[in-house]
């Protein structure tokens, strides 16, 4: 592997014990000069964060204020509008994360809107929105906020589009990184070679840290390819996706998002730009692609490769109603063809409901007709029980086929919803014959867990059929395990055919946090008899349980682990850049006082 190149990191101390742990300074014990001093090098970027339904309070962190009526009818319309939402810095997809979990204190609604109600009786608090952030437009930001916030010893977080799952774009009394601005012009690649490399890699595109996955699909498939990317959107490409592996509807054809990317820039904590790659920079560049983010260093720009447009085929399905018996057979049929499905590339999700359950799946490797007869058990059982359709269309281009995908999101996401989640990658040998019984009995079991007492969450079980299995067996050799272009996500992944989640959605408004603490603990216990029976299986990061009991061997396996923290001291010897405690780096950092206890 080459070294590390870390320009000013070479005057730096390493800790060889462990990472050095720096009792962090309060937002509020710097002084309004150095404030103004700061915003002055950041081309005055410098915001004050506040939670995005604050306007409509009455009462804001303890103070009576006036309200902002037009500003709140227009949170209110609009914040179940993703395109909307993830264009506001004090809003989080999943709710949850911008309050604090474990005082309760937060400014959020319930789903029903308008809500006129709870800013009355309600106040709100800044709960884990960071007073205090710059609105990203150049790397010279992000190197300026870097060194003022080591200098300075604030928490520092980086956000993007809030997406995260796991609560790594928030913490309270923190300066936060806005990274969702910087987006030059999207450029076509051909022929791409890396920085310091002597040949090409292909045809690739090249994005700013604040892209979303719109729009590069519309730019890409224009210009006659398809990319590997997220089901959602607004997506951040270049952000926590990307540091997470990146799992697409197309990753059992072309792979996950760490297999594309061809090269990052990003900024290390103490400021340095730098270049990382296949050819340069191998430690970074393994440790940015699945390492967990907001940790290592600040993505400013990725390349990935980029594939020729090509004929998909998409299958929706949708059953209602759906009794005990029929549940267990449907669960039956998924597994029994699991390993089929994925040898033809099929990827997408099976979202299953207590009384109903759909599929979206879709493939780049069949013909209309092959997909047609792939499907027939599930038009079989359709028919049999006359529960529902089974829908195989055939699109010019993947962007097209995903909008119906899409649209299911403005209903499954309401503003203002929270989430609890465990998941759990499923591999290869859990659907040999003689453990498909098992494995759909407990994919069964999942639609049936009993809630307790006001425990006021909607249960959802989520399969995913996004594994690199078709990919991963043309692998190129760069890529391997001891490759240049490794990448540390958990080997779990390159034999997995699932990914199971178990979602229990509830109103953001439940803030108490006993009850928010009981919701986050059944999500976690309902995962148990999945993880017994995939002993030395793995998570993806990006959508595990934030308290996975085994996280080191979950997320990255031991191997990668080992490796990524000798990088994490070398590039961030003060632990600058922090994720969420389930990832390790600083667990008794006060950082996570806002997480709810649960019993691993």
């Amino acid at each position: 592997m080459a070294p590390l190149y870390l320009g000013l990191l070479a005057s730096l101390a390493v800790n060889s014990l462990g990472l050095a742990f720096t009792r962090r300074a309060s937002i509020a014990s710097i002084s309004t000069a150095d404030w103004d001093a700061f915003n002055a090098t950041v081309s005055g970027n410098l915001r004050n964060g506040e939670p995005m339904l604050a306007p409509c309070y009455t009462r804001y962190n303890g103070a009576p204020q006036t309200p902002n009526l037009e500003q709140c009818a227009n949170v209110q319309k609009n914040g179940g509008n993703l395109s909307f939402a993830t264009e506001q810095f004090g809003l989080y997809v999943n709710s949850q994360w911008g309050g604090c979990q474990a005082t309760g204190e937060s400014c959020t609604f319930g789903a029903i809107r308008p809500d006129v109600l709870t800013p009355i009786l309600d106040s709100c608090e800044q709960g884990s929105v960071p007073s205090k952030y710059v609105d990203v437009r150049s790397v010279e930001d992000v190197q300026r906020a870097l060194v003022f916030a080591g200098e300075r010893g604030v928490r520092l977080v980086v956000k993007n589009t809030g997406h995260d799952y796991m609560g790594r774009s928030s913490a309270p009394d923190s300066l936060g990184l806005w990274m969702h601005n910087l987006q030059p012009p999207i450029e076509l690649n051909e022929e791409f070679v890396p920085e310091g490399c002597d040949e090409s890699t292909g045809d690739a595109t090249t994005f700013g840290a604040g892209q979303q996955f719109g729009e590069i699909y519309d730019f890409v498939e224009g210009h006659g390819y398809r990319i590997a990317g997220g089901s959602s959107l607004t997506v951040g490409a270049a952000g926590g996706w990307i540091t997470g592996g990146g799992h697409s509807m197309l990753t059992n054809e072309l792979g996950l998002g760490v297999d594309n990317v061809q090269q990052l820039k990003a900024v290390l904590p103490n400021g340095t730009h730098v270049t990382a790659n296949r050819c340069q920079n191998q430690d970074l560049f393994f440790a940015l692609r699945g390492g967990g983010g907001g940790t290592f260093a600040v993505i400013t720009e990725m390349t990935s490769r980029v594939h020729p447009r090509k004929d998909m085929q998409f299958v929706q399905m949708g059953f209602t109603n759906i009794g005990p018996a029929a549940q267990s057979e449907l669960m039956e049929i998924l597994v029994g063809n699991g390993e089929k499905w994925a040898s033809e590339g099929w990827g997408g999700y099976v979202y299953c409901f207590s009384v109903g359950t759909g599929l979206f799946i879709g493939t780049g490797l069949l013909t209309h007709e092959e997909a047609v007869e792939s499907m027939n058990p599930l038009s079989e059982f359709a028919t049999k029980f006359n529960l529902g359709i089974v829908k195989v269309e055939t699109t010019e281009n993947f962007r097209e086929g995903l909008q119906d995908f899409v649209d299911l999101q403005v209903i499954g996401i309401a503003p203002g919803s929270a989430w609890a989640l465990s998941s759990r990658i499923v591999k290869r040998e859990s659907f040999a014959e003689e453990k498909q019984a098992g494995l759909a009995s407990i994919l069964t079991d999942f639609l049936n867990v009993q809630q307790e007492l006001l425990e006021p969450s909607l249960q959802i079980l989520v399969l995913c059929l996004t594994m690199p299995s078709v990919y991963s067996q043309n692998m190129p050799e760069s890529d391997r395990p001891g490759g240049p272009g490794e990448a540390s996500i958990s080997p779990a992944w390159r034999d997995g055919i699932w990914q199971a989640l178990h979602f229990r959605s509830y109103d953001g408004s439940i803030t108490d946090p006993k009850l928010v603490r009981r919701i986050a603990q059944n999500a976690h216990d309902a995962m148990n008899p999945l993880r017994a029976f995939t002993p030395g299986s793995g998570a993806y990061i990006n959508e595990a349980d934030p308290w996975e009991p085994d996280y080191i061997e979950s997320f990255w396996g031991e191997e990668n682990y080992a490796r990524l923290l000798g990088i994490k001291r070398e590039v961030d010897p003060e632990n600058l850049l922090m994720v969420h405690k389930g990832v390790g780096w600083e667990e008794n950092d006060g950082r996570f006082s806002c997480y709810p206890d649960v019993q691993l």
